[in-house]
């Protein structure tokens, strides 16, 4: 991720590295966290900064006054994690929340998987209380959707480590993810990156494959060296 052409980096580069390091910091994640949060600058209004930096504040019109989706729509997953992020200053709404446990999710999917991690952002900023009860049938839906290992392409890698990123950040345990995180970690190829990329596939699908996977697992083995 440190060698990862600079040009090629998307925002959400900045928010896994920051998380990465908190958990297992080196100078090879220093070196990759310096160069996303130098690419997430320019955004600089952007709610999802507080992710990566507690001092960013948005006004609320700009984390809770997007529109909830009518039926069998939804909308980006960047609005309901900004409005988790920032939940503390600007609330949470019902309709929020019942968004993401209902309509949002999609049978274990990137959908579903920010929804759960939304839940667990606001959960983590006091303003979830009954996450445990709320959570529960996306937890369920997660651990049902992975299969045993991820397979070789860069997106099926992705789904499957954010899959079990996100159970992790729920703070579930036990002999399945166990397993999930052995597989994913044999996964891993000789140059430390995850997942096959398909002639002419956007390379940045393999850099967020390998930014969910290494997050995954850092938090889940912080002194492994």
């Amino acid at each position: 991720m440190a060698a990862f052409p600079e040009d090629k980096l998307r925002f959400d580069a900045a928010i896994g590295l920051h998380a990465i390091r908190a958990a297992h910091d080196s100078d090879a994640v220093r070196s990759a966290e310096s160069r996303a949060r130098a690419i997430a600058a320019r955004d600089d209004d952007n709610p999802l900064r507080r992710a990566f930096d507690d001092t960013a504040h948005a006004p609320a019109r700009a984390t809770a006054g997007w529109a909830i989706p009518g039926p069998g729509a939804r909308v980006n997953v960047n609005r309901i994690l900004g409005e988790a992020l920032h939940c503390k200053d600007n609330g949470l709404r019902p309709e929020t929340v019942a968004y993401a446990t209902g309509a949002m999710r999609d049978g274990g999917g990137y959908q579903t998987t920010h929804a759960l991690w939304a839940l667990a952002i606001a959960r983590d900023r006091g303003c979830l209380a009954d996450f445990a009860t709320i959570a529960r049938p996306l937890i369920d839906e997660l651990r049902a959707a992975e299969p045993p290992g991820p397979g070789p392409e860069a997106l099926a890698t992705d789904l499957f480590a954010e899959r079990l990123l996100m159970l992790e950040l729920a703070g579930e345990q036990g002999p399945p993810l166990d397993a999930w995180a052995d597989a994913l970690a044999r996964a891993q190829a000789a140059d430390g990156g995850f997942g096959q990329l398909a002639p002419d596939e956007d390379p940045y699908h393999r850099y967020h494959a390998t930014l969910a996977a290494t997050w995954a697992l850092a938090i889940r083995r912080p002194d492994a060296r």
